[in-house]
């Protein structure tokens, strides 16, 4: 898996790398968030079952606010993954994108 730089688990759970964010129930449930505002890493190559739940989730939400996140951030496109957004997550993923844009 090699050292890939993580933004968003830091910050919320101090786990610096993938490897130990996977151990951590906290920092797994904030990977499509790190999925979603990091694209140093090619998340689509990692298999670990977490990480492709993750990554589908954040093509979701990539593509239910796709304008709003290019509009802030720089970011390759992710894929075109069909599906409902939990509204609940509103407010983490308006506060991981404040984070990123700083």
């Amino acid at each position: 898996m090699g050292k890939q730089k993580l933004k968003i688990i830091p910050y919320y759970t101090g786990k610096e790398t993938l490897e130990e964010a996977l151990k951590d129930n906290k920092s797994s449930s904030l990977l499509w968030l790190e999925i979603l505002f990091n694209d140093d890493i090619y998340w689509k190559g990692i298999k670990y079952p977490r990480v492709r739940k993750a990554y589908v989730k954040a093509c979701v939400w990539y593509h239910n606010f796709k304008s709003l996140i290019d509009s802030c951030i720089k970011r390759r496109p992710l894929e075109f993954i069909k599906g409902k957004i939990d509204s609940a997550q509103t407010r983490r993923f308006q506060e991981a994108l404040n984070f990123v844009r700083n």
